[in-house]
């Protein structure tokens, strides 16, 4: 059921890592295999295995589980949830930047059926999205979220047919990737910036940081400089 053992999210994390200091890279689509599950969450019996001998000397990358749950980073996410998104499977998709979900996919924190805790991310950010009610209603009873109802509440940008799902996260993903990379990253930035601290403090952070990020940057004049000429600009890759 796609459920990630810790060595798989530290290597996600050096993945996420990569993916942000390559300047070619530009949008990635993150996807489960299969038709059943993007991610069942965390590998169950480890988790049991390192409680029974209290082995905690592993350490999760800075980004959280599989590497996104809580990751800032440069570049955007998309994220095609192709089937069951559960425990850390919905955090990772919670952190995502956009979400596009076949029928089948369901979305879900069932740790206090297990007797643990959602503490990757998760119950901050359903906070923020959902309001206090709809999040008290996920995490204290573990129900399953549709997809259909979670583009209701606005988590999912669209739910797409299963065998159309990639096809259409990656072309939104080359939507992305055919304007600015600079703007993409510090409209990002300046937008998650907003989503952790407030309005006003994400606002000055962004005229002290971004700004001057943004005059500097060569993309700027090649926009500015190709709409004033009338033709299609062409970007050159991000090194922000």
């Amino acid at each position: 059921m796609n459920c990630l053992p810790v060595e798989a999210t530290i290597e996600l994390g050096a993945l996420w890592k990569w993916y942000d200091a390559e300047p070619e890279l530009r949008c990635a689509v993150f996807t489960g295999a299969g038709q059943n599950a993007f991610c069942a969450g965390m590998d169950l019996k480890e988790r049991l295995d390192i409680i029974d001998t209290n082995d905690i000397a592993f350490e999760y990358p800075q980004g959280g589980f599989g590497g996104m749950s809580n990751r800032t980073g440069k570049k955007p996410i998309i994220s095609a949830c192709n089937g069951h998104a559960h425990g850390g499977g919905f955090e990772i998709v919670l952190n995502s930047d956009v979400i596009f979900a076949s029928p089948n996919a369901t979305f879900r924190l069932p740790e206090v059926l297990r007797g643990v805790s959602a503490l990757a991310g998760a119950l901050p950010r359903c906070m923020m999205l959902f309001g206090n009610h709809r999040t008290m209603d996920l995490c204290l009873t573990g129900r399953l979220l549709a997809a259909k109802e979670a583009m209701e509440w606005g988590l999912v940008k669209e739910v797409v047919p299963q065998h159309r799902l990639l096809e259409r996260a990656l072309d939104y993903a080359s939507e992305i990737a055919a304007h600015s990379p600079d703007s993409v990253i510090i409209s990002r930035l300046a937008a998650r910036e907003a989503w952790e601290t407030g309005v006003s403090r994400a606002t000055m952070r962004g005229q002290e940081i971004y700004s001057e990020a943004m005059l500097r940057s060569k993309n700027a004049s090649e926009g500015l400089a190709a709409f004033r000429e009338k033709r299609k600009p062409k970007w050159l890759p991000s090194y922000l």
